[in-house]
């Protein structure tokens, strides 16, 4: 399994042709097989274009040319799959059909050719179940488009041998790719992963804490995501995100820390898919626009009282030249929501906002009030943008938005790492490279402090009653005992 020279292929559509040309570009002759003559001829024209263009660019010398190109094949046979060293599934995300391929193709390579299926969220010990073999079946999860993006998650079912695993991971490196090693289990890990951002978003906006658009832009200015959770569903589509959720809640056996809302439910129904219809959690008929928050916008100085003695008075401070008075009791909440510190500490609601200073590091705050408090928290809003900080106003949430989201990201990442699907680096590293995190998930129980992301979540436990909300044990044990959330058992 040390010389892998030869690999097929079988499916000719975008995943089929993009496993087909790296194998190309990084050396190797290529077996690309598909029923559908049509699609063949298709995926032969898309590989040879970008080929040429990668020639054009001059990432290719342009003599390999030929020589890259004359080393693919195709058929509609699968029998011409029998010299292959390595042979990646890329056919329909059905278990049946790819079962019947797999049980297939055990009576046509050698007994030392690797089968490797690049399913997106079936179960690889699931499709090797009618394998005499299953000891050579991984799965090989490329993401899309694959010349482009870097990840593969080496799947390892509980019956593939360390052997194959090892063997598909220096093939990874080979096609140029960064591979992470990953348990098999509903969604894997970056799919798995991925639920945290999105479903706490959900679960934020059907308490009616804030508006899609809000939410949004909170993620994006206040965290540096490229994409909101709303505009990412949109784009992806809920015909997709909808239905992957709902198989990795019930994989895990309704684990609340990844149930999604009925309002996706029914967006899903509705044939509200996003983008691809125009209509999503935003209307694109028209072309949609965002209105911007006023960042200039400023108001009259305030002499607010500071409750408490948090670190970040001190930046409040430095950066207002605030002289203290009466006029609003600021408070600081870590994972509480503003009737929840009001009732604890005896303040006036109508006169007390708190602010979540979560990125004051990017100047971005956002606050919120109890009932009753509407206007001081409009009024504090507009004071602290005089200031220069982008302000988002929200209604009463424990945990604000930023502090919910993160720490349930941060939160899932741990519990990853403690059932074993990913180390707690590559948990990191996946969900960089496919899903263009800022931080990875345990990078963010660092950013945040492993301490107070516990102490989010214990607060957003407490006050919801949900145990959703329950902070899984590796986190808690490194917030208890003062460790990184990257300390290894």
């Amino acid at each position: 399994m040390n010389d892998i020279s030869s690999m097929g292929v079988v499916g000719a559509g975008p995943m089929g042709s993009g496993i087909a040309q790296i194998g190309l570009t990084s050396g190797m002759s290529v077996v690309l097989i598909d029923k559908d003559q049509g699609a063949l001829d298709r995926a032969v024209q898309y590989i040879h274009s970008r080929i040429a263009r990668l020639v054009e660019k001059g990432a290719i010398p342009g003599e390999q040319l030929d020589a890259i190109r004359g080393r693919l094949s195709t058929s509609t046979d699968i029998a011409d799959l029998a010299s292959c060293d390595v042979v990646i599934e890329a056919i329909i995300e059905r278990l049946e059909p790819k079962q019947a391929l797999f049980s297939d193709l055990e009576n046509i390579v050698s007994e030392q050719c690797i089968l490797a299926t690049n399913t997106s969220s079936l179960s690889v010990a699931a499709i090797a179940a009618k394998c005499r073999n299953r000891q050579r079946v991984c799965g090989m999860h490329f993401f899309n488009p694959v010349p482009l993006m870097k990840l593969v998650e080496v799947v390892i079912a509980p019956g593939t041998s360390s052997e194959v695993g090892e063997a598909a991971h220096r093939l990874s490196l080979r096609l140029g790719k960064v591979p992470v090693t990953v348990k098999d289990g509903p969604g894997f890990l970056v799919n798995l992963q991925g639920r945290a951002y999105t479903t706490e978003a959900l679960a934020i906006a059907q308490e009616g804490v804030a508006d899609f658009a809000t939410i949004d832009r909170i993620m994006r200015d206040g965290a540096g995501f490229r994409m909101g959770p709303f505009e990412l569903m949109d784009l992806t589509g809920i015909d997709v995100n909808y239905p992957v959720t709902q198989f990795i809640y019930e994989g895990y056996q309704h684990d609340q820390r990844l149930r999604t809302t009925t309002q996706h439910a029914l967006l899903a129904a509705a044939g509200n898919f996003g983008r691809k219809s125009g209509q999503g959690f935003f209307d694109y008929g028209e072309g949609r626009t965002e209105t911007p928050v006023d960042k200039a916008a400023g108001g009259a100085e305030l002499r607010p009282r500071l409750i408490g003695h948090p670190p970040v008075w001190e930046a409040l401070r430095t950066a207002t030249k605030l002289v203290e008075g009466t006029d609003v009791n600021l408070v600081a909440p870590v994972g509480e929501d503003c009737a929840t510190i009001c009732h604890r500490l005896g303040l006036d609601p109508a006169n007390t906002v708190a602010v979540d200073f979560t990125a004051i590091e990017r100047k971005h705050l956002t606050v919120m009030s109890a009932i009753g408090g509407s206007s001081k928290a409009e009024q504090v809003a507009q004071w602290l943008r005089g200031h220069g900080f982008t302000v988002e106003i929200i209604q009463d949430s424990p945990g604000f938005v930023l502090q919910r989201i993160l720490a349930m990201v941060a939160n899932l990442g741990c519990e990853l790492a403690q059932i074993g699907v990913g180390s707690p680096a590559d948990i990191d590293t996946a969900m960089k490279l496919a899903q263009n995190y800022p931080l990875g998930p345990l990078e963010w129980a660092e950013k945040l402090g492993v301490a107070t992301c516990h102490a989010i979540l214990v607060q957003l436990q407490a006050i919801t009653g949900s145990d959703r909300y329950r902070p899984g044990l590796w986190l808690r044990r490194r917030a208890l005992l003062g460790l990184s959330a990257h300390t290894p058992r």
